[in-house]
């Protein structure tokens, strides 16, 4: 199960006590959406995935892990 929490300010969205995600801009509203999304679809196993779909959360996980490597 997924979770929101504050680290040094900023919401992080956490599972088994591990960040998995943190939220720029202090949003703690987009942090309780994405949450809810993710426990949702850990209930529902048979989340289908379109190609648009797929490329751009790869172009948005390179965008991210780039912007953390240079934290």
């Amino acid at each position: 199960m997924y979770s929101t929490k504050s680290l040094n300010g900023i919401p992080a969205i956490q599972r088994n006590g591990r960040s998995v995600l943190s939220v720029w801009d202090q949003d703690w509203e987009f942090a309780y959406e994405i949450c809810e999304l993710l426990n949702s679809l850990e209930d529902d196993p048979e989340v289908f995935f379109t190609e648009p779909d797929r490329k751009w959360l790869k172009a948005m996980n390179r965008a991210f892990s780039g912007r953390v490597q240079h934290a």
